[in-house]
């Protein structure tokens, strides 16, 4: 199994593992890990990018829809665009952020009408945008790839699916059935390429706090875990990779042989492990030492 990661690439091949990536300066500190799993099918329709410098950070991650032709190439040209729009203009402002979704929906639209085969092809979007010199970030989502932010180890928030087993209540039953959906087929009702106005939700900006921990992922890994699986790994890990590896671990327990594409990227604020209960353990032993 390949493993490979990159900066401001989207990430399509049969797996791409995990990389650590920390920038260190005046800025608030950031650190990204990502992976992607091919699972049981034939080919990878997740595809994972980020952009990181001193001033900004974008984060993508997309997944091409099931049932339609195309969906590894609609989910790249997804994170490349958003990737390329945002870093021609970084800011978090809400216009900024629908353009860097109308792009993407717009460069996968134009790929359709060049291609007869694909001219059905979408997919799901999720992305995290940081100002690292006001220490702000906010997320813009379209279909069921989801964005969870945690804060001190616990869940503060996580995205809405634009999916009809959200809207009727039966996403939110399955974290009480170990994440797994109680109802196997997601209709999607947004998704880029489906129509030719993108409908993102977008969040507004958001103060960040030492310890603030983000995951964005496809639906292939939340169906396999459950938040409650996602609180404890980042408990127990000491850094962005090391958390990643415990979630790709839990997921791989309970995946059987039709299971999805499930990928992830993780980006920790500041220092996640000295404000989790692993941090407090090691803590107390230094002390006790």
């Amino acid at each position: 199994m390949a493993e490979n990661a990159s900066n401001h690439l989207a990430l399509n091949s049969a797996a791409a593992g995990t990389a650590a990536d920390t920038a260190r300066s005046f800025a608030v500190p950031l650190s990204t890990s990502q992976f992607s799993c091919v699972g049981e099918r034939s080919g990878n329709q997740d595809a994972i990018g980020y952009h990181l410098d001193e001033r900004n950070a974008c984060f993508v991650v997309s997944d091409g829809v099931g049932g339609n032709a195309g969906g590894e190439l609609a989910s790249r040209i997804a994170v490349d665009t958003a990737l390329d729009t945002f870093v021609a203009a970084p800011s978090l402002a809400a216009d900024n952020l629908q353009r860097c979704v109308k792009a993407a929906n717009d460069a996968i639209l134009a790929k359709q009408r060049e291609l007869a085969e694909q001219s059905r092809m979408s997919a799901t979007f999720v992305s995290l945008f940081v100002d690292r010199a006001t220490n702000q970030a906010c997320w813009a989502h379209v279909g069921d790839s989801r964005l969870y932010w945690f804060r001190r180890g616990a869940l503060m928030q996580r995205t809405e699916d634009h999916s009809l087993s959200e809207r009727s209540g039966d996403a939110a039953a399955s974290q009480n059935h170990g994440g797994e959906r109680l109802v196997k087929t997601n209709l999607l009702y947004r998704a880029l390429g489906a129509r030719a106005t993108a409908e993102a939700t977008l969040a507004s900006p958001q103060r960040l706090a030492d310890g603030d921990a983000f995951l964005l992922c496809t639906d292939g890994l939340w169906q396999l875990i459950s938040q409650q699986v996602m609180e404890r790994s980042l408990q127990l890990a000491d850094s962005a990779e090391e958390w990643l590896a415990l979630l790709r671990r839990a997921a791989e327990a309970k995946a059987d042989e039709s299971r999805d594409n499930f990928s992830a990227l993780a980006v920790w604020v500041g220092f996640p492990q000295q404000v989790t209960l692993a941090g407090a353990a090691a803590q107390e032993a230094r002390r006790s030492a």
